[in-house]
């Protein structure tokens, strides 16, 4: 994989034996629009089938994952006055829209638990509910030491997507899950207590400081990688159950 790739909401590039997929601004681009997430689904299959590749980077531009960006795309697709009742289900002018990012969103979790190889999130800044709960499915997260991880989906009256609650339930005691979920949010140094976050570093060099760590898990073979994954996965076979029950339940 010895090129540079650049898309409308990402890029894909080299670092040695990584595939580093960063993420921009755009990232809502990215998870509503078909023809976009499919790249995306494209180069991540790509960086598995290629043999010079040993794991994957998916990281971000600084504060691309936090709350103004998510804020700006739910009131664009709420609507007006909609959650003045808590008792009542927000409505959507653009409901389509809702509903196609989290089914891509969905489909990009399966992605990352399939992924044979190793799988790496490096947080840059804040990041909101879907996009954390999404980040839960690779195998290891670093994160800048600034990072807040927002529950923004409670000011809305939205249900926590990207797969929060089944994986933080895999995480933590249902209690400590529910409690995460209901507050606002949490630090990095909390995350990283609770084991839901790897290693914190500076943001300056942020990405260099995660490869670091990466090549020193890259001493295994291939086969050792592929079945620990196999076999450490076996406890969230249950998670295709959860999306079926998660369309069932927002009829989806």
């Amino acid at each position: 994989m010895s090129y540079f790739t650049e898309y409308n909401s990402f890029v894909i590039y080299p670092r040695e034996s990584v595939a580093v997929i960063k993420i921009n601004d755009k990232i809502f681009d990215l998870v509503t629009d078909l023809e976009e997430s499919d790249h995306l689904m494209d180069v991540i299959k790509k960086s598995e089938n290629d043999k010079k590749i040993m794991a994957l980077l998916i990281t971000n531009e600084a504060g691309c994952f936090g709350e103004d960006i998510y804020d700006q795309f739910i009131h664009k697709i709420l609507e007006q006055h909609s959650h003045t009742n808590k008792d009542d289900l927000p409505d959507f002018t653009e409901k389509n829209i809702r509903f196609r990012e989290i089914n891509i969103l969905n489909k990009f979790i399966r992605e990352i638990l399939d992924y044979q190889k190793l799988c790496y999130i490096g947080i840059n800044g804040d990041i909101v509910t879907p996009f954390f709960g999404t980040s839960l499915a690779a195998d290891f997260r670093y994160a800048t030491e600034n990072t807040r991880i927002i529950m923004a989906h409670n000011k809305f009256g939205l249900h926590p997507s990207g797969a929060l609650p089944f994986f933080l339930s895999n995480y933590l005691s249902h209690s400590k899950a529910i409690e995460i979920q209901l507050s606002h949010d949490i630090s990095a140094e909390e995350a990283k207590n609770l084991g839901l976050i790897n290693h914190i570093f500076s943001e300056e060099n942020f990405e260099d400081q995660c490869l670091d760590i990466i090549n020193k898990h890259l001493h295994c073979s291939t086969c050792t990688i592929q079945r620990t994954k196999q076999l450490t996965n076996f406890s969230r076979r249950d998670f295709y159950n959860y999306l079926q029950y998660e369309a069932d339940l927002l009829n989806l």
